[in-house]
């Protein structure tokens, strides 16, 4: 694998990360459904809820950069709505 490559991966991996919050469960159900119908405004908003706004938008904008680009993006934004709602609290 190239090196950067691995550096691009390594910055979706950290972006993925960082805005996976644990948010409380009415908020994670919201999330999900939002990512589904708009990629990435649920995980704005969980991020938003959690204090983590900046590492929301920079995970928004990978998620439509990736939607309009290669069509991943809103398959990764339904992924990341479902790991936040199985991470939320009660």
């Amino acid at each position: 694998m190239s090196d950067t490559l691995k550096k691009i991966q390594d910055f979706l991996r950290k972006t993925h990360d960082d805005a996976l919050v644990k948010a409380k469960k009415p908020i994670a159900i919201v999330a999900m459904v939002l990512n589904i119908i708009f990629p990435g405004v649920g995980t704005l908003v969980a991020c938003v809820t959690a204090n983590k706004t900046f590492e929301g938008l920079k995970c928004f904008a990978m998620m439509w950069l990736m939607c309009f680009v290669f069509f991943v993006g809103w398959v990764w934004s339904i992924v990341h709505g479902v790991q936040l709602f199985m991470k939320a609290s009660a």
